[in-house]
Parts: C-alpha cells; sequence; structure tokens
C-alpha cells in the first residue's frame, strides 16, 4: 500500500512540476508581459500569444483552458474563448492566492471552472507573473490560471495498480474534496480519514459499517494535497476467506449434485410410472390399443411389459367376443331369412296391396307397400354399409306406416343434401332414433309434433340429425340418457340408442358416435356423426338405378 501511495505521489510532481516550467516560460515570454501591461498588441503578437498556448496545450493535452489576468483583476486573454461570464468567486480566490504567494505556484484543488457557466469541474493552478514596464511604476503584478481535466489524475490511479483487488485509491485537495478516485468514497468515511491525518497519523485501521479497513496516507507537499489507499482487512488475510470460500463452494456443489442425483433417480423411476398410469387412463375411455415403451430390464421394465401383454389380451379378447356377437347376429339373421322366404312374402303383399286398391282402401295400400319395402330392405343383402340413399328410403316407407298410424299427429320434413346421399352407412342406422324421436317426442303430445331429418357434410365428417319439438328433457334426466347410452350397459330403454352409438364407434372409431341435446318442453336433437365417404360415380349411378330394393 505504502509503495503504491508513493509511486502515485511521485507521479503526480512529477507532473506538476512539468506545468510549472511551462508556466515561468510563460511569465518571462516578452508578448505575454506586454499583454499584461494593458499595451496594445498587434495582431502578429496576438497569433504568437496563441502558437504559443497552442504549443503548451499540445504537450499537456489534460489543459483544459489558461487565462492571463492583469493588475486590475481584469480578464486579458483565455485560450478558450468565452462570452462574458465570470465566475467571481473564482477569480477572487485566484487573484487572492496570487497575492499570498507572489513567490510560487498554487493549486487549487478541484472547482468550478473560471470562464464557463457549465461544464465538468476542472483543476485550477494559479501563478503570479510579475510585469515590468513605464506606465506601471517599475511593475504590475499579472495572473496566469492553468485549468486542467482531473481525469489526468485518474489515469495516475490505473497506472499504479495495487495488489489488493478490492482497494481504494483516492487523490484529496486541500479543501477536502476528491480530485480522483478508483472507487466512489463516501464523505462521512473520508472526514473521519482526514482528522486522523491532521493528528499526524499516516497509517492507521478504521472501522466503516461493520467492516475493519487499513488506511495509508501521504501528504503532497508541492500541491498540498493527501493521498490515501484503503484496504480490508480481510485482504490482508486471504488465506482463511479463501478457505471459508472453498469451502462454502463445495458444500454448495455437493448439495447441487445430490440434488441432480436425487432427481435423476426420482425421474428414473417415476416417469415410467408416469407412463402407466397415461395408459391406464386411456384403457379407461377405451382405448385398448395403447402400448407403453420401455427398455429398461429392472423391475418396472418388467411390470410395463406385463402390462403390455395384458392390454394386448384384452384388446384381442374384447374383438373377439365382438366379432362372436356380430357372428351371432348374423346367424340369427341368416335362420330368419332361412325360414321366410322374402320374395314369396314380398310378392304375396303385393297382391294385398292390388286387391285393396281394388276396392280403393288406397291408405291401407300405401301402408302395405310400405312394409313390403321394409321387409324387403331388412332382409335384402348382407351388405354392413349401405348408401346413405337407400337409408333414407327405408326411413320414408318407416315413416309413411307412422304417419297412417297417428294420422295428423306426426309432420315429417328432410332435408339431404344431395351430396350426402352416395356416402355409407351402417345398415338400420336411423330407424331406431327415429322410432325414438317418435315414442318418446310425439306420442306422449297431445296434438302430435314435428319430426325433422337432416344430412350435411362439415369438414369431411357426416352428421345426421333427428330432430323433435316434443317435451324434452329436463338437465337431470339429459345426463341419465347420456350416460345410459355411453356406458357398456344402461337402462333397457336406451339399448336403441346405446347399440346405434357402439356400432358407429366400433365401425369408424371411437371418435365418431352419437350425441344428445335437449332442452325441457323445447325437444330433443340426436346428431350421428361419421366419416364422409363415398361411392365412385360408377357405384353412384348404378345406386340410383337400382334405389327401388326389387
Amino acid at each position: 500500500m505504502a509503495d503504491t501511495i508513493n509511486r502515485i505521489d511521485i507521479d503526480i510532481n512529477t507532473w506538476v512540476l512539468q506545468v510549472v516550467r511551462l508556466a515561468e516560460n510563460t511569465s518571462e515570454n516578452q508578448a505575454v508581459m506586454e499583454l499584461l501591461e494593458n499595451k496594445m498588441i498587434t495582431k502578429q503578437q496576438r497569433n504568437y500569444i496563441d502558437e504559443w498556448f497552442d504549443n503548451f496545450a499540445q504537450v499537456f493535452v489534460a489543459v483544459s483552458d489558461i487565462h492571463m489576468i492583469d493588475g486590475d483583476g481584469q480578464i486579458r486573454y483565455s485560450y478558450v474563448p468565452y462570452e462574458g461570464y465570470v465566475d467571481k468567486e473564482r477569480l477572487k480566490a485566484c487573484t487572492q492566492e496570487a497575492a499570498d504567494r507572489p513567490d510560487r505556484e498554487t493549486w487549487l484543488g478541484i472547482g468550478r471552472p473560471l470562464c464557463r457557466e457549465a461544464g465538468e469541474d476542472v483543476v485550477t493552478m494559479v501563478r503570479a507573473v510579475n510585469a515590468q514596464g513605464e506606465g506601471n511604476n517599475g511593475g504590475a503584478e499579472g495572473i496566469l490560471v492553468i485549468e486542467l481535466n482531473p481525469d489526468i489524475f485518474s489515469g495516475l490511479l490505473l497506472n499504479n495498480h495495487s495488489m489488493f483487488p478490492n482497494q481504494y485509491t483516492l487523490i484529496v485537495d486541500r479543501n477536502g474534496d476528491i480530485i480522483s478516485t478508483n472507487k466512489k468514497v463516501g464523505h462521512t468515511w473520508l472526514d473521519e480519514i482526514e482528522d486522523r491525518f491532521r493528528q499526524g497519523i499516516r497509517k492507521f485501521e478504521l472501522r466503516w459499517e461493520g467492516k475493519d479497513y487499513y488506511v495509508c496516507g501521504q501528504y503532497n507537499g508541492v500541491t498540498g494535497w493527501k493521498t490515501f489507499s484503503i484496504v480490508s482487512l480481510n485482504d490482508f488475510f486471504p488465506q482463511a476467506s479463501e478457505l471459508q470460500r472453498a469451502v462454502f463452494t463445495m458444500v454448495a456443489v455437493a448439495v447441487l449434485l445430490a440434488a441432480v442425483v436425487i432427481l435423476l433417480i426420482s425421474y428414473t423411476f417415476t416417469r415410467p410410472i408416469g407412463k402407466l398410469m397415461t395408459a391406464m387412463k386411456e384403457i379407461e375411455k377405451g382405448d385398448f390399443k395403447i402400448q407403453v415403451v420401455n427398455k429398461s430390464r429392472d423391475e418396472i421394465g418388467r411390470l410395463t411389459e406385463s402390462f403390455n401383454f395384458m392390454v394386448s389380451k384384452i384388446d384381442h379378447l374384447v374383438k373377439e367376443v365382438y366379432q362372436e356377437k356380430i357372428a351371432q347376429k348374423n346367424a340369427e339373421l341368416e335362420a330368419l331369412q332361412a325360414q321366410i322366404n322374402p320374395h314369396f312374402l314380398y310378392n304375396t303383399l303385393d297382391s294385398i296391396s292390388w286387391m285393396l286398391m281394388d276396392i280403393g282402401a288406397d291408405d291401407i295400400s300405401d301402408v302395405v307397400v310400405s312394409l313390403g319395402d321394409i321387409l324387403k330392405y331388412s332382409i335384402h343383402g348382407k351388405d354392413v354399409l349401405v348408401p346413405l340413399n337407400e337409408e333414407v328410403q327405408y326411413i320414408e316407407s318407416y315413416l309413411c306406416i307412422q304417419k297412417n298410424r297417428l294420422e295428423d299427429r306426426l309432420c315429417t320434413s328432410m332435408e339431404i343434401q344431395k351430396e350426402t346421399r352416395a356416402c355409407m352407412v351402417p345398415k338400420l342406422i336411423l330407424q331406431p332414433m327415429v322410432e325414438n324421436a317418435i315414442l318418446h317426442g310425439i306420442e306422449p303430445m297431445k296434438d302430435g309434433g314435428r319430426v325433422r331429418i337432416t344430412a350435411g357434410l362439415e369438414q369431411q365428417n357426416l352428421l345426421i340429425t333427428i330432430e323433435d319439438n316434443g317435451p324434452g328433457m329436463a338437465p337431470e334426466e339429459l345426463e341419465q340418457c347420456r350416460a345410459a347410452v355411453y356406458s357398456e350397459s344402461g337402462a333397457t330403454d336406451s339399448i336403441g340408442m346405446r347399440n346405434v352409438h357402439r356400432r358407429l364407434c366400433l365401425h369408424f372409431g371411437k371418435e365418431y358416435g352419437l350425441a344428445i341435446e335437449s332442452r325441457h318442453q323445447e325437444g330433443t336433437i340426436v346428431t350421428l356423426r361419421m366419416p364422409g365417404t363415398r361411392l365412385s360415380a360408377e357405384q353412384e349411378q348404378e345406386t340410383d338405378g337400382h334405389s327401388d330394393c326389387g
């Protein structure tokens, strides 16, 4: 520390003495003397003075301004032109210092510029200049004022690095103002340091804000300034601090590593379990095709393998049961077809229809024809999927019978978009829905009601709605109905809708099926959602040509 402030003090003296020599040369300059004697100087002399101070400023780039003041206190020259502003207090201080010490220069320290109202503070040097001339009774005093940028002293601090990284180094003028410092220092702290220094103590310990510091100071006899170096006592004993930091670092690293290891172990065990839980939730939703990927050979890996095997087995059994049920239904249907000669029965109904027409019973004839069409459609062919157009014709025959039964109490309408008629739908998918609408929506109403059937395409999906304006359902009844439809088993009065929903899910996937909306005393809407798969153009023409099931 002492070496550091010694080097800084030597650098200050070296720099200051060079400025003083140039100031002495200036005081001996004839043109400058004539300027101070209030003589009229020529333009050539004025240019010479400017050139003199230009050279001065080039040698010392830290020069901010130079002023020449005559014996009457008037500024005769300024290196940097000014517009008439003069800090009178600063001017008074300069003249007083020159009068008090006429034989040498004086360093006022840091303060405001003499002739600039705004700007950064400067360090001011004042020197008295004696001029001889005939009009001055043997002599007249003048003053040379040199203003310096304090950044030059900051450079001195930077050039003298300390071995202590947190060391405070500062230069203080004779008024106690900081000229330059490498770190910001509070004035309260600085006042306490200067009090000790004025007592003649150059090296001492100081406690500040709970920390202990070591202070070393030195007085500069040329400028009257002081240089202080302040270091925390902890920097004098770095071993303990370094050891403490090393221990804290090791503990922190150990805790961090332990946390990482715990997280990795936890992740290794919990992630596969989380996958199993997610897969179980999917199974609860009816997805039996899900498989969990786990390549580990530990207990969880073996548990995952067993789970995948169990899910595959369940999926196989579900398909097997479903296929058995379909085979059973097909067998029952084939048995029925084997017992009844459909063509004979259809021809018999056709004969009855003609007989009824002969006796004028046209309404009954229409019912018989519709019944024949229904019978023929029900037992004709083994196709699982049929064009919507055929299903619509079947529903028209069914509604013909229902209208004859309910007379004026049933009103129906169909809005089937043309592009939907070639879409493939499960056979006999609409009749249970229409029957349900009539049974629960129309028949309970004394004056009857309306059943509306629509079909349209939405984002390549076929949507078929069956709507009635019957009594509808209260929210509690609607929730019970939905629960019965979407469950594997439910109330017997929802078995038709549940079977339709399951057929759609099994045919097309669980994202398709049946949706129910209802409002009390407003009616019920049932929507069937399935892919809008269409027949080819040739198949459409063939279907249009054989729309009557003959």
